[in-house]
């Protein structure tokens, strides 16, 4: 069973909660309901790494694409070795802090 809440606000907020909202493709809807929940459950962290993964593997997959029809065919190629020498650089410092700790 669902139930609706309801609030009236000012055109200020209505602007920041609309404006998070788009930034997160949400609707209002959707994002006031995963605020809320956020504050009255606490953050379901799994949720959160959830949408961040699957925005994450979307754009990988579209880039792939995009980038195996390019013109240039090496483009793809100089790229996943530009992306792994940051990887790897990426691991190393968040590496380090644990290794003095």
């Amino acid at each position: 069973m669902r139930f609706a809440l309801q609030c009236y606000v000012d055109e200020p907020l209505y602007r920041a909660v609309k404006a998070a909202a788009d930034a997160a493709q949400m609707s209002v809807s959707q994002w006031l309901k995963l605020a809320v929940s956020g504050v009255v459950e606490g953050q379901d962290e799994a949720a959160f790494r959830d949408r961040i993964m699957s925005h994450l593997l979307f754009t990988s997959t579209a880039l792939d694409g995009l980038l195996t029809v390019q013109a240039d065919k090496d483009l793809r190629a100089r790229i996943h070795a530009a992306h792994g020498k940051r990887l790897r650089e990426y691991r190393e410092r968040i590496a380090q802090p644990k290794r003095g700790a």
